[in-house]
C-alpha cells in the first residue's frame, strides 16, 4: 500500500469512528474544576459528547476518567494528571498539555493535530490510529508507548521512546499495512534504543544524534532521513533489511 493510501486508511478509520452528525454539548466558559469536568461527561451523551474547547483545565486531577470522545480543541492541559484516563477518539488539536501525566493512558483514534506535548509523561501510553501531524512532543517520555501514527512533521526532539513499539500492526491486513509514517519528523537526539520501528516511513525524518541501539528497522523506509552522529549504529537490528539505506545521510 503507498503511503498517501495508508494515510488515507488511519484518517478514514478514525473518520468512521466518530458519529456522524453529532453535536457538541457545549461546557460554560471559564476555568473548570474536576467536578465541573465530570458533571459535563455525565451530561454528554454519543450525540452530545462534551465540549471543552479553549477551557483551562491545567493542574487538575483528572486521571483514569473517561473523556467519552470529548472535545479539547486549544484546551490547557499543563500539568494536568491524566494518567489511565480513557481519551479514545478525543480531539486534542492545538491543544497545550505541556508536562501533563498521560501514564498509561488510551489516546487511541485520538486527533491531535499541532498538540504541544512537550515534556508530557505518555509512559506506556497508546496511541493507535491517532493523527498528530505537527505535533510537538519535545523532550516527553514514551517510554514503552504503542504508536501507530500519521505524525508528518511532528517534533520529537530529545524524546525518550525507549522500547516504544511503533512497529506496522500486522493485525489489520484487510485494511492494508497500518503503520506510523514519522515523514520529515524531528527526533534530533531521541532515545529510540530498544525501539520497534518496523516498517516506520521514516522519509526525511532527521534522527542527528538519536540513539539507535537495538532499535529494529527492518522494512523501515529510510528515503533522505539525516542519521549523522547516531548513537548505537553498530547494534541496530534489520538495517540490511531497511528500504532506501543507501539514500539516508550518515556522517561518511
Amino acid at each position: 500500500m503507498s503511503t498517501g493510501a495508508t494515510r488515507f486508511v488511519l484518517k478514514a478509520a478514525i473518520a468512521g469512528s466518530l458519529t456522524a452528525g453529532t453535536t457538541p454539548a457545549r461546557v460554560p466558559a471559564q476555568e473548570l474544576s474536576r467536578e465541573q469536568v465530570l458533571a459535563a461527561l455525565n451530561d454528554a451523551t454519543p450525540q452530545h459528547p462534551a465540549d471543552f474547547t479553549g477551557r483551562d483545565l491545567s493542574g487538575l486531577d483528572l486521571s483514569k476518567i473517561d473523556f467519552k470522545r470529548a472535545n479539547l480543541s486549544r484546551c490547557r492541559l499543563v500539568r494536568t494528571n491524566l494518567a489511565q484516563a480513557q481519551l479514545f477518539a478525543v480531539t486534542l488539536s492545538d491543544a497545550v498539555a505541556t508536562e501533563a501525566d498521560l501514564t498509561g493512558a488510551n489516546l487511541d483514534v485520538a486527533v491531535m493535530y499541532r498538540v504541544d506535548m512537550r515534556r508530557a509523561i505518555l509512559r506506556d501510553a497508546s496511541l493507535f490510529a491517532t493523527i498528530a501531524e505537527d505535533g510537538d512532543f519535545s523532550d516527553a517520555d514514551l517510554t514503552r508507548a504503542r504508536i501507530i501514527s500519521p505524525m508528518h512533521n511532528a517534533r520529537f526532539a530529545r524524546a525518550k521512546l525507549t522500547s516504544a513499539n511503533l512497529g506496522a500492526d500486522p493485525g489489520n491486513q484487510s485494511m492494508g499495512v497500518m503503520r506510523t509514517d514519522a515523514t520529515g519528523v524531528d527526533f534530533t537526539g531521541a532515545d529510540l534504543s530498544g525501539a520497534n520501528l518496523h516498517k516506520v516511513l521514516m522519509i526525511r525524518a532527521d534522527l542527528t544524534g538519536a540513539d539507535l541501539t537495538d532499535a529494529e528497522v527492518s522494512g523501515a523506509d529510510f528515503a533522505g532521513a539525516i542519521l549523522r552522529n547516531i548513537r548505537g549504529r553498530d547494534r541496530i537490528r534489520g538495517l540490511d533489511r531497511a528500504l532506501h539505506v543507501d539514500q539516508a545521510v550518515f556522517n561518511d
